[in-house]
């Protein structure tokens, strides 16, 4: 039998020189983006903690993309939307492949979607959602800000050292997850310390409250300090009103309404009041004023707490990421004894993924937070 050959053509130097420019055409393709994933409540109310936070973690992954490495792309996902269950967001960033979340926002949707992301073994890192509900739990959830429960108690301690004795609360119900557990913690350090806690007011800020009302039964058993367990805004507007019922009357709030809107919008309402603070919106340190500085560029705005710790969390996770080794994973590699750079301070995670740092305490003066207390 004959076997026929085909020859093989002839390699000239033009199908040489094109040969050799396809192969490296193709070994030099860039590999696709890693996907980080941003939840927040950007179409709600209240959605000045989101919009920051999304802004914050915008700035981290440009940064990280003018860095020697991978490239990083934000895929914005708003947990504000009637329509979308916490599962769905997980889910589609699960599916899309996202290398990891910041978020959610508030402790409400963390302690929702936490469950579903140990499912999908998806790492979620928080900067703002810091119930004690969230605390010491096994799971793929993180957070960079500090647990809620030790502030709670500086400010009844606060409160207790100025003889401040009776108190009521103001609480945004929408969050309860986070409101419920900072009252009850305050209640219970301020009545162990011969305080007495007269009324707490629950509202959900989606139902267009009666703010004037509000102020009126928070005032209604003459307390010496009015604690605010709400956001920025609705901070300022029912200081405003507690100020024209009582000039005198101790304002308090919880660092959730520790924002550049507050002094926007607070003026002379919010002089004097005490507010936790995660961190030193004023702070020289030369990381945290040149991102500042970046901010107010892009953004016309100074950031707040949540566009820190957004931009901090999306750097915890891409640095996470680079620290892997022997086929750990990111949730393994962020739980490892270990600690992380932030833009104002060293973060320190325990076993489970909560912050050990604590918060300080300030008071507004002159349209400013001045601290005064570690």
């Amino acid at each position: 039998m004959t076997h026929l050959h085909t020859p093989l053509p002839r390699l000239t130097p033009a199908l040489l020189l094109a040969a050799v420019g396809l192969a490296a055409l193709c070994g030099c393709r860039p590999a696709p983006p890693i996907k980080v994933g941003f939840i927040g409540g950007l179409s709600g109310r209240v959605s000045e903690l989101a919009i920051d936070g999304r802004n914050g973690a915008q700035l981290a992954v440009e940064t990280l993309n003018e860095q020697p490495g991978p490239r990083y792309e934000l895929r914005v996902h708003d947990d504000a939307l009637a329509a979308v269950s916490p599962a769905a967001i997980v889910d589609a960033l699960a599916d899309e492949g996202d290398a990891f979340a910041i978020g959610p926002m508030t402790s409400v949707q963390a302690k929702a979607m936490a469950p579903e992301a140990d499912k999908r073994r998806l790492v979620l890192i928080s900067p703002t959602a810091n119930s004690d509900e969230l605390s010491g739990m096994d799971d793929w959830f993180f957070r960079v800000i500090p647990p809620a429960g030790p502030g709670a108690m500086q400010i009844a301690d606060a409160a207790v050292g100025r003889g401040q004795l009776t108190a009521s609360v103001m609480a945004e119900w929408d969050n309860r997850v986070y409101s419920e557990s900072f009252t009850e913690t305050f209640a219970t350090r301020f009545r162990s310390q011969g305080g007495a806690v007269a009324n707490v007011v629950h509202y959900e800020s989606d139902q267009h409250p009666d703010y004037a009302k509000i102020a009126g039964e928070l005032l209604a058993s003459h307390p010496r300090v009015v604690l605010l367990v709400c956001g920025a805004v609705d901070a300022a507007i029912v200081a405003q009103q507690l100020r024209r019922l009582d000039p005198d009357v101790q304002i308090a709030m919880a660092s959730w309404a520790a924002n550049v809107q507050l002094l926007q919008m607070g003026g002379r309402a919010i002089e004097g009041a005490l507010v936790l603070q995660a961190l030193d919106l004023d702070s020289p340190e030369p990381a945290y004023v040149a991102f500042r500085k970046r901010y107010v560029e892009r953004y016309g705005s100074p950031p707040s707490q949540a566009a820190v710790f957004s931009y901090d969390a999306t750097m915890l996770g891409a640095e996470g990421l680079r620290r892997r080794s022997d086929g750990r994973t990111l949730r393994d590699a962020l739980r490892a004894p270990g600690s992380w750079p932030g833009l104002q301070r060293t973060i320190v995670l325990d076993h489970f993924g909560d912050s050990v740092s604590r918060f300080r305490l300030s008071e507004v003066r002159q349209g400013r937070f001045v601290m005064v207390g570690s």
